[in-house]
């Protein structure tokens, strides 16, 4: 049965990658992990996919090290504190757009549109949030 955080949001859905199923990776977050996962689902991405109104994809969401390292994810990944979900929509940016207009709280946003990936990575660190927004190498601010 699946854990659910959100009406939209479960932990499994947040912890699952298909590169640890694939690679036979453990990816199961300790409670500290759980409790930012919960975090982020609760104060960013519930809010934002109810403002936005359409489901979101979360292409990767918590990642032990292993598996942050076989993605080739930085060894400091919020990942891997339970922090950061990247989410796939139809326009990523128009995502970040309503992120932006919204006024939610959230450390960063990272626009990925290069013409290999094409989501927003959104970030939630309690209490120390930067509001920081980036582009990837490739995408056009």
């Amino acid at each position: 049965m699946a854990t659910q955080l959100t009406k939209n949001f479960t932990m499994e859905e947040l912890s699952h990658s298909n590169t640890a199923v694939l690679k036979g990776l453990k990816n199961s977050p300790e409670e500290w992990q759980q409790i930012n996962l919960k975090k982020l689902a609760m104060r960013l991405l519930q809010p934002l996919r109810d403002i936005y109104g359409e489901p979101f994809i979360i292409n990767s969401g918590y990642r032990s090290q292993e598996v942050n390292e076989a993605v080739g994810g930085i060894p400091s990944s919020q990942h891997t504190k339970g922090q950061a979900a990247d989410v796939q929509v139809k326009d990523p940016r128009k995502l970040l757009a309503a992120l932006l207009k919204s006024g939610l709280d959230f450390d960063q946003a990272i626009l990925y549109q290069d013409g290999r990936n094409n989501f927003l990575h959104m970030s939630y660190n309690s209490g120390h949030n930067r509001k920081q927004v980036l582009y990837s190498k490739g995408t056009k601010p």
